[in-house]
């Protein structure tokens, strides 16, 4: 079998193997969970919040923290608010299409105006 066969092959695979995965309910759910823990990493360097802080804060210890941040507990809606809520911030969930790109901006009010300033998300 010649080198450009196995590769095709080998892709082949590959791309069963993605579309496989693709209707796993796990693939779906690892998404949205990387991109709260990255939140809530931000969110934490915003604010100069350390692990021992945020323990503090949610009333559990840094381990539990360490879990959480790595993306390995049990992410309930109510875990997200009350993670959200130590840090001053808020939980939002939006569905849409599996192939629409979604891009989130906050506007948050600066000082003492209401003019936003508006952040994106990275």
């Amino acid at each position: 079998m010649a080198q450009t066969d196995v590769l095709k092959e080998n892709l082949a695979g590959y791309v069963q193997h993605i579309q496989e995965a693709r209707e796993s309910v796990d693939y779906w759910v690892d998404g949205p969970i990387t991109e709260f823990v990255e939140d809530i990493h931000r969110l934490m360097e915003e604010q100069n919040v350390s692990r021992a802080e945020l323990a503090r804060r949610l009333g559990t210890s840094r381990a539990y923290v360490t879990k959480l941040l790595g993306g390995n507990a049990n992410f309930t809606l109510q875990t997200m608010v009350k993670i959200s809520m130590a840090l001053g911030a808020q939980v939002h969930v939006h569905v849409a299409d599996r192939k629409a790109t979604t891009r989130w901006t906050d506007e948050v009010p600066s000082g003492g105006d209401d003019s936003p300033t508006t952040l994106a998300k990275k």
